[in-house]
C-alpha cells in the first residue's frame, strides 16, 4: 500500500541524516544537531492541525492516500486537547476505499465506485452486533432493516428504514438490506455525505421519509464499516477490531468529524 507520511515531505528528514550532515560540518554542529533535529520534527504540523475545523470539533478522523486513484488509504484518529493541539489517539490504520478511488464530494455520482473526498460530520452508528459501548446513537439492526438510495423514490433516498413497506419499489441494486452485509456491517458509522434532513415517519407510506431530500444523483450509504472482501463501492472499510475501537472512542459532545481524500487535497480543506 502506498500512502503519504503524516506530514509534508519537507518535514520527513531523518535524524540520522541530520547527524551525518552535522558531523561533516564539525564537532560543534554535531553536538547541537540532535536538539535541532528534534525541535524541527516537533514543529512539523500534524495532519489534523492542517485541516480547517471549527473549535467545537474535538475529535477528527483522517483518511488519507497518495493519489486520487488510490484504493487503499491510512486512517488516523485525533483528539484535540484543552490547549488546542491535536494528539494522535489511534493509527495509522490500513483501510480500503471505493474500487475507483476518490472523487470530490461535490462531483460524486451514484454507482461510480468512488469515495467522496471532503469533510463530514459523523452523526450516528449501527451494527448487526450489539452496541459495543459507544456513546453515539447506535442502531442494532435486524433482518428487517434497509438503507435505500433509489432515485425513483426521492423521499426515502439515503434514509435509514426499519423495514421495507409492501408498497416500496426500490430496485435490488438501489437499496441495501443491511443483514445481507453480514460481516461488513457488524459495526458501522454513518458519514454525513448527502444526507437528507427533516426525517419523519409517514403513516401513508409506512416508511420514514425526508422533507429536505438528498441529491438523488450523488449516491448514498457512505459509511465507515468492517472490512469484507476487496474494495468497497464508496465506503471506508477496516478490521472489525478497529471499527469497534472507533465506536467506543467517539463522543457526540466532541462533535466528531471525518476528513478524507488525497493528502495534498486534505491539507487545503
Amino acid at each position: 500500500m502506498t500512502v503519504h507520511q503524516s506530514g509534508p515531505r519537507r518535514h520527513t528528514t531523518s535524524l540520522v541524516a541530520v547527524l551525518s550532515i552535522a558531523a561533516a560540518l564539525g564537532p560543534q554542529a554535531a553536538a547541537t544537531a540532535p536538539l535541532r533535529a528534534s525541535q524541527s520534527l516537533q514543529q512539523a504540523p500534524v495532519l489534523a492541525a492542517r485541516i480547517n475545523t471549527p473549535a467545537r470539533v474535538k475529535q477528527l478522523i483522517t483518511v488519507s492516500a497518495a493519489r486520487w486513484s488510490s484504493t487503499t488509504a491510512t486512517l488516523k484518529a485525533w483528539q484535540r486537547g484543552t490547549d488546542g493541539r491535536w494528539v494522535l489517539a489511534r493509527g495509522p490504520v490500513p483501510v480500503v476505499i471505493g474500487y475507483n478511488g476518490w472523487v470530490r464530494a461535490s462531483q460524486r455520482r451514484q454507482s461510480t465506485g468512488t469515495t467522496p473526498a471532503g469533510k463530514f460530520r459523523l452523526p450516528s452508528a449501527f451494527g448487526r452486533l450489539a452496541d459495543p459501548g459507544t456513546r453515539m446513537l447506535y442502531r442494532h439492526f435486524d433482518r428487517n432493516d434497509w438503507w435505500p438510495y433509489e432515485p425513483r423514490d426521492p423521499a426515502t433516498y439515503n434514509v435509514y428504514q426499519y423495514h421495507r413497506a409492501a408498497t416500496s419499489h426500490w430496485r435490488p441494486d438501489k437499496a441495501e438490506r443491511l443483514w445481507d452485509y453480514y460481516d461488513q456491517y457488524a459495526y458501522g458509522m454513518v458519514v454525513g455525505f448527502n444526507l437528507p434532513s427533516g426525517i419523519h415517519y409517514s403513516a401513508e407510506r409506512n416508511q420514514r421519509v425526508a422533507d429536505d431530500r438528498a441529491d438523488t444523483a450523488r449516491g448514498g450509504g457512505i459509511f465507515l464499516h468492517a472490512r469484507g472482501q476487496g474494495n468497497t463501492a464508496g465506503c471506508v472499510a477496516m478490521s472489525r477490531a478497529q471499527m469497534r475501537w472507533l465506536l467506543r472512542w467517539s463522543r457526540p459532545r466532541a462533535h466528531p468529524w471525518i476528513a478524507m481524500g488525497p493528502y495534498d487535497y486534505l491539507i487545503r480543506l
